[in-house]
């Protein structure tokens, strides 16, 4: 899914743990609770109030800004944004939280930060105090995802196999809100969605503040960068999500125009939205199983081959009724990249590098894709319609599934610390 949202989601933070005797304090506490059985309920209660709050917002806000009149090349630099700002303001947001010692409370803040400018965009028609609001917004929301993973992964411990079955409760508020949202907005129209999001943004404050807390900072250091490159299994895999995460940056940029164009209705959008986060929750929960038996790369292989053929759908069958079915195929798509994804990078991660590993693959699959996809996408479907828009994704997709077929030295199957 984005999902509009997925897509919006990592920075170019380069987390490490802060202090050891502060981590180790950390790490006692979540063991105990793990046992107790108590917090794995919180990061299923952020997923799930934090994606409602997208899915009211997300997938309808390319049609106010097509609604406003607004071209898609300028659609496209707004897009664009989030992937700028990670890669910009990222470093900028750990030098904040080092010099105010916001660590445990930056989380919270992002999210305040993310629902108020995004929920002004609604009182402007013009372009330019649009993208100075949706700047904003881009810069805050880049701390959401990373911030709630991190947060989660260091609870579950070597048990973050299970990552999945917590990160699924965010499929399900997003399938219920999209849909639910979708015949609201078709009702009562689309400014409607300027009301209701910051609503679902106060409770995702809520259970933010009683999200398990994490204390790290940024090691910005290119010479951890220059580690990686020195592993081609990693340029691989990082070449690899590029390619396939600039194929998912087209499709949930411009999927909600698409729909339109072809006469959907706005509660059609919200039902091709649910549609694909329904797909997601049993890939998401069975992808467990796969990773424990065959690793990660079949289900990123899958995620390459599944985008290809759904994109291919979208370019060679204009209609509507097709791409809500073709919407079934989300689950193999951006639900095996996202738990593939995380999973592999943490595998192939040095010694006590995992978070950068984590931010690396955030930033690529989710900054630096959707910059390049969102930048030249909105002139190619201005210029060369949809059909060559997606045309294009799908073999961007295509070319990222065969690279991970591709045997780059020993292949190791052991997992990082």
């Amino acid at each position: 899914m984005f999902s509009s949202c997925d897509t919006i989601e990592y920075e170019l933070l380069i987390c490490t743990y802060m202090y050891e005797s502060e981590t180790l304090k950390t790490e006692q506490l979540n063991v105990t609770a793990l046992k107790s059985g108590r917090l794995p309920i919180v990061p299923r209660l952020f997923y799930f109030a934090w994606y409602i709050t997208v899915g009211v917002y997300y997938p309808f806000i390319t049609l106010y800004y097509r609604e406003r009149g607004l071209d898609f090349t300028q659609i496209g630099y707004i897009l664009a944004l989030p992937g700028i700002a990670q890669m910009i303001a990222g470093p900028l947001w750990g030098l904040l939280a080092d010099t105010l010692r916001l660590h445990r409370i930056l989380l919270p803040i992002a999210i305040v930060g993310t629902v108020i400018p995004a929920a002004l965009i609604g009182g402007f028609h013009d372009f330019t105090p649009i993208l100075l609001l949706a700047t904003l917004t881009a810069v805050f929301s880049i701390q959401i995802a990373p911030l709630s993973d991190t947060a989660t992964l260091a609870l579950l411990g070597e048990r973050r196999a299970q990552y999945g079955s917590l990160r699924v409760w965010g499929a399900v508020g997003w399938g219920i809100s999209t849909v639910v949202a979708g015949v609201i907005v078709e009702r009562m129209g689309l400014s409607v969605i300027f009301w209701i999001y910051p609503v679902f943004g106060f409770l995702t404050f809520l259970a933010a503040l009683a999200l398990p807390k994490v204390p790290f900072t940024t090691a910005a250091s290119l010479a951890a960068v220059r580690m990686f490159l020195r592993d081609a299994r990693w340029v691989r895999y990082m070449a690899c999500v590029l390619l396939i995460g600039s194929a998912s940056a087209l499709m949930n940029g411009f999927l909600s125009i698409y729909l339109s164009e072809l006469g959907a209705g706005r509660d059609q959008v919200g039902l091709a939205y649910m549609i694909a986060s329904l797909s997601e929750m049993p890939v998401m929960v069975l992808a467990t199983i796969v990773l424990r038996r065959w690793g990660a790369k079949p289900l990123l292989v899958c995620a390459g081959l599944s985008y290809a053929v759904r994109l291919m759908i979208y370019a060679i069958f204009p209609d509507p009724t097709i791409v809500l079915a073709a919407q079934l195929l989300h689950g193999f798509c951006f639900g095996a990249l996202w738990i593939a994804g995380v999973h592999e990078a943490q595998r192939l991660a040095p010694p006590g590098l995992a978070a950068t590993s984590q931010s690396l693959f955030g930033t690529t699959t989710f900054g630096v894709a959707v910059v390049l996809a969102n930048l030249v996408g909105g002139r190619i479907y201005q210029n060369a319609g949809s059909a060559t828009l997606f045309g294009t994704a799908a073999a961007l997709a295509l070319l990222g599934a065969l690279g991970f077929l591709l045997p780059i030295g020993k292949e190791e199957t052991t997992h990082s610390a």
